[in-house]
């Protein structure tokens, strides 16, 4: 068994090279073991037999997330800007919800839309300037018990609010269609959405990942290093071998034996060819009524170009589907 001296961070998710990069800034120089073939955990872009980038599960980035801010330098991205706010389909008529002190033009189609009442309006302007007052973390302490579905109809928004946008917009986010999660982490979400850009890297998100790496100048990376057991000072590697530290972080939650059981629901992201046209800008789509699909977005409006003809979606899967069965759902719920 080999003993290091260093910390040893298990995981080369966003998690584990922020945890590097900390380390490194406090003088440190760890070890970062990778089960893969690469850093960045989900964070991930393949390309199409066209070449075209598209990333693993639709991601965009919230420059708002203080973690984020810490180690990012946002312009060297070269981030496509989202609009704050989406186009939602729904009874056979597109709306469009976006947030006004950001888009004043886009403020007569918000006002207008059909979507909700003037009351939840005056609501989510509400909540939005009373997340963002005060330190970042007091948004969770401070947040009641309960499911976000819960605090959302305990705050008074209609039901019609939440049906046609609150649960299709945030649904994809948590991925989670019954709005479960803590009313918390719903808050939080809402301050980082209201307080910052949401964006995606123009060569995909990716490119965060490499950006992150061209900061790590102590961190030695060791790729193929799949942890198999963590007990102790003691980490066992899959293919027998083990190391000894006095200083471990782990950001792999199965291997903590004191982590308690998580259930996460399936993602599937896909592309489709289509013929309509798409928005204009770059914004989300919402199909409330829809089965499977949570949000999608023309990839011309944030591509250009390379994204001429192709819509992405993501759909939430629930137990059992098979992928056929699925994309066949969001073939039907995009037919809308």
């Amino acid at each position: 068994m080999a003993k290091v001296d260093r910390p040893v961070v298990i995981g080369g998710g966003a998690a584990g090279i922020a945890a590097c990069l900390t380390l490194e800034a406090a003088g440190k120089s760890p070890i970062l073991l990778e089960g893969g073939d690469r850093l960045g955990g989900r964070l991930r872009t393949e390309r199409m037999s066209d070449g075209t980038p598209v990333d693993v599960g639709f991601q965009v980035l919230l420059t708002a997330y203080p973690e984020l801010q810490r180690w990012t330098d946002m312009a060297a991205l070269e981030p496509v800007r989202f609009v704050p706010g989406a186009r939602i389909h729904r009874a056979g008529q597109w709306s469009t919800l976006a947030d006004p002190r950001r888009r004043p033009t886009l403020i007569p189609a918000t006002l207008f839309s059909g979507i909700g009442t003037w009351s939840d309006r005056l609501r989510i302007l509400r909540m939005v300037a009373r997340v963002r007052r005060g330190p970042a973390e007091a948004v969770q302490t401070e947040s009641g018990a309960g499911t976000t579905l819960e605090g959302l109809r305990d705050a008074g928004f209609s039901e019609g609010f939440i049906a046609g946008f609150l649960r299709p917009f945030f649904s994809g986010i948590f991925l989670n269609r019954d709005l479960a999660p803590p009313m918390a982490q719903f808050q939080y979400t809402l301050r980082m959405f209201a307080s910052g850009d949401v964006v995606r890297p123009r060569g995909g998100v990716e490119a965060l990942v490499h950006h992150w790496e061209g900061r790590m100048e102590r961190t030695e990376v060791r790729l193929n290093h799949r942890v198999s057991a963590l007990a102790g000072c003691r980490i066992e590697l899959e293919d027998g071998q083990a190391i000894e530290a006095d200083q471990i972080i782990c950001t792999v939650p199965e291997l903590l034996p004191y982590a308690a059981p998580v259930s996460w629901n399936g993602a599937l992201n896909a592309v489709f060819e289509v013929e309509g046209r798409p928005f204009g800008m770059p914004i989300i789509g919402l199909l409330p009524e829809a089965r499977t699909v949570t949000n999608f977005h023309y990839m011309a409006d944030v591509q250009g170009e390379e994204g001429e003809g192709k819509l992405n979606a993501t759909a939430v899967l629930s137990d059992g589907i098979s992928v056929e069965s699925a994309l066949e759902a969001m073939a039907s719920d995009l037919r809308m």
